[in-house]
């Protein structure tokens, strides 16, 4: 089954690696990545072609060690959506409309209610700022 991460869709394997990375404190290897998936033996060079694959959707950091690559989330899922969220609204022609779409959609008022206290909170913020 696949699954939607930050508008980017995900098989199960990449959900899993994305899982053990989020859960790392520190980046790791594709080895130790390995190492650490649940379910059946895997190959190296399976888990390899799916974290080359989460990097080239984003979510997903190489980064340059001495011996290895060494892997990271891009960051939790939360901020992942954000950021996924943010590139979206600024590639629009409009971005004020689409956000007006966005928010004039919210059928949740609680939600309404979180949006307002954090846009008064980030104006206050850049008004002290």
């Amino acid at each position: 089954m696949r699954r939607v991460v930050a508008g980017r869709r995900v098989g199960e394997l990449e959900e899993a690696i994305l899982s053990e990375l989020w859960e790392a404190p520190e980046p790791l290897t594709g080895r130790e990545i390995l190492a650490r998936l649940p379910g059946g033996p895997r190959a190296y060079t399976t888990v390899m072609t799916v974290l080359g694959r989460l990097v080239d959707k984003g979510l997903v950091e190489r980064l340059a060690d001495d011996r290895a690559h060494r892997y990271r989330a891009a960051g939790d899922a939360e901020r992942l959506t954000a950021r996924a969220i943010a590139d979206l609204v600024s590639s629009a022609r409009e971005p004020g409309a689409v956000l007006a779409y966005f928010v004039e959609g919210l059928d949740d008022p609680g939600l309404v209610d979180e949006l307002a206290a954090l846009l008064e909170r980030v104006r206050a913020e850049r008004e002290g700022a």
